[in-house]
């Protein structure tokens, strides 16, 4: 029973590592961009939970994946406008993590209402 997991691990050479970068958010419209990065910064162990099951399916996948949001009442509706990484499943669990997401707004603003552009990349972390 040993023989053949010693034979996966030295046959396929391992699983491959990756990171996930979260990248810079531009906002148009009423919203406190600073304040709903933070919120969305809550979302990194879920991407790299996606990362983890597309790197499991195909060893080779890196990207980035760049993303228009339209955010109101307490809600975000992700739209995927470039896949670099050439796996539909991860872009898919990237918006599905942000859509599932509720955003709180502060007390003492006005009901957001706003526009914006965000990137994820992920990268595999290369052993020499």
């Amino acid at each position: 029973m040993i023989a053949p997991i010693i034979c996966f691990l030295a046959c396929t050479g391992g699983a491959q590592y990756g990171t996930v970068e979260l990248g810079d958010l531009t906002t148009e419209g009423e919203v406190d961009r600073d304040y709903l990065y933070l919120q969305l910064q809550q979302l990194d162990p879920t991407f790299e939970a996606c990362y983890v099951r597309a790197l499991r399916r195909d060893r080779t996948t890196e990207g980035v994946v760049r993303l228009r949001m339209r955010g109101a009442g307490g809600k975000l509706e992700p739209e995927i406008t470039a896949n670099e990484t050439a796996s539909a499943d991860l872009a898919d669990c990237v918006a599905t993590a942000i859509s599932n997401l509720t955003i709180v707004e502060r007390d003492s603003t006005d009901s957001w209402d706003f526009v914006s552009d965000w990137t994820v990349s992920f990268t595999i972390i290369r052993q020499d």
